[in-house]
């Protein structure tokens, strides 16, 4: 005989496994299963808001509440803020810092480039602040090894923060050094061609303190953009749209239009160039696709 179901309870889900999710609510931990309407992860992701019902002794999840936000790499729902970790090694992606960038600033969700592995010596931290110093709400630095953490417990308190970058940034290594220990699998460098090795297979919500909410997530190199019109890619570079006024044209995308504020602001160096070259790069391989 089925339970009484008018006890319905609105719970996060904190971590998927197959058709089993873990989900909470104010500290109470429970596992559920899905209507047979969700196909596995595919319909269910870490962030959701779901409604549970109790069922034959169990917990079954009946509807997924409307999300503020998705994002499908890293693949999570209803977070507030991107931290994307990047490291001296291996070599940062900006390409990939751009990207992820973009479709955080698409759906309205805070950004921050974190510098892990600051105990190495580089000239990063400076070309990080540089170039994300006015797009990022924040640029900060860590180290997980020395568990110089303050400046990213600061930025992470209050908020539902998701960790992404390449593999072996350091993000599982970040995790583990907010908690106090070492609870996630930490990967190294392939020391033949210097890129990382996944070991997160899946996302998960951790809560290392009582007001720090995390989401550690695989690594991957590898994110596209192409459903973005490529007329509207200037509207996601934040710095660009500032100052977009002072173009003559009133859309101006900041490639050949003539006095262009932003490609002033370019060359005499108060934007930065690098950006703005992969900025281009981006705007053509979108405007090319457009025509196959």
């Amino acid at each position: 005989m089925k339970e009484n179901k008018s006890d319905i309870k609105e719970f996060r889900v904190i971590k998927c496994e197959s058709n089993t999710f873990t989900l909470e609510l104010s500290g109470e931990r429970i596992s559920a299963i899905a209507r047979k309407k969700f196909k596995s992860c595919g319909g269910i992701v870490v962030g959701d808001f779901a409604r549970v019902e109790s069922e034959d002794g169990g917990f079954v999840i009946t509807e997924i509440l409307p999300r503020k936000n998705f994002l499908i790499r890293p693949l999570s729902a209803n977070i507030d803020q991107l931290v994307i970790l990047v490291a001296p090694a291996p070599k940062p992606d900006f390409f990939l810092i751009d990207k992820l960038i973009i479709n955080a600033h698409r759906q309205g969700i805070d950004t921050v480039v974190c510098l892990n592995k600051s105990d190495l010596p580089s000239e990063l931290f400076g070309e990080l602040k540089s170039q994300y110093g006015n797009v990022a709400d924040a640029v900060i630095r860590i180290s997980a090894k020395l568990n110089e953490l303050e400046p990213l417990k600061g930025v992470l308190r209050g908020k539902l923060s998701c960790f992404a970058g390449q593999s072996a940034v350091g993000k599982s290594s970040v995790s583990n050094a907010l908690s106090g220990g070492e609870n996630r699998a930490v990967g190294v460098l392939s020391q033949k061609n210097m890129r990382g090795k996944n070991t997160t297979t899946k996302a998960e919500i951790l809560m290392p303190e009582p007001d720090l909410y995390i989401i550690d997530t695989p690594g991957f190199s590898m994110l596209d953009i192409h459903e973005i019109p490529y007329e509207e890619l200037d509207l996601y570079y934040s710095e660009y749209v500032r100052h977009s006024s002072e173009c003559r044209y009133h859309r101006c995308a900041h490639i050949n239009e003539p006095d262009c504020a932003v490609k002033r602001l370019v060359e005499s160096g108060e934007l930065n160039k690098e950006r703005y070259l992969r900025y281009k790069q981006m705007y053509e391989e979108l405007k090319n696709s457009r025509q196959y």
